[in-house]
């Protein structure tokens, strides 16, 4: 399967989206966003420490020494620190930036929330330190969650039923919230609040708030002539 990217065909996109969100040229609608904790998992470059820096270098051009700094790799590991990069370029600083520009120009709340609902795999497994890989989620939104199967926890069994509720109170009303589920605040530039689904629902800080800056700064400078130029 090949990359897939949003065609600017100046009719259902007529522009760049960060273009249009930043003029308030969109459908100012509510909108619930998120990812996963470690959507790294399934779209790492590079199987070694070695083929992930010099994968990071290709890419990223003068930016990859800040980024690898941003997200540290181990010596003989990749661990979740450098793999939340590729989950950031993916998907973190992508809804990250969604938010912020939907709080700025629009009226319509964000609700933003970070899956990372997984077992505590213990020191040796080979799924030690590995948080909730890419779709993972999916199963819990649409109530999937096997009760007979003996890795289910009942924590398994009241996410699922915390994001049904939560899901289906905002197709049903354009908000989250609702009776029985924990209070989901609306995302703001001034209160960036995300919903952490772990264990229990609970409000908390943009995940790697830091590190998304200093990606951040990667993207600004492809937006301008000289990245577009050095990406091509």
């Amino acid at each position: 399967m090949g990359s897939a990217w949003p065609i600017v065909d100046s009719y259902v996109i007529p522009d760049d989206q960060y273009k249009l969100y930043e003029a308030g040229k969109y459908n100012d609608v509510p909108v619930l966003i998120g990812y996963n904790s470690d959507e790294g998992l399934s779209f790492l470059p590079g199987k070694t420490p070695k083929e992930f820096i010099e994968a990071v270098k290709l890419r990223y051009g003068k930016f990859a020494e800040a980024l690898l700094e941003a997200y540290p790799i181990g010596e003989n590991t990749i661990p979740k620190t450098a793999r939340d990069l590729t989950r950031d370029v993916a998907f973190g600083w992508h809804n990250w930036t969604w938010a912020r520009l939907q709080s700025k120009t629009g009226k319509s709340n964000v609700y933003y929330y970070y899956f990372d609902q997984h077992p505590d795999y213990p020191e040796g497994s080979p799924d030690f330190g590995h948080g909730s890989p890419h779709a993972q989620d999916v199963s819990y939104v649409f109530q999937h969650i096997d009760p007979t199967n003996p890795q289910t926890t009942k924590s398994d069994l009241e996410i699922s039923e915390a994001m049904g509720n939560y899901w289906t109170n905002f197709a049903k009303f354009g908000n989250p919230n609702g009776n029985g589920v924990p209070q989901w605040k609306a995302f703001t530039n001034s209160n960036p609040a995300v919903m952490y689904i772990n264990e229990k629902p609970y409000m908390g800080a943009v995940p790697s708030a830091e590190s998304l800056k200093v990606l951040d700064n990667y993207f600004k400078w492809r937006r301008t002539s000289e990245g577009e130029a050095w990406a091509k």
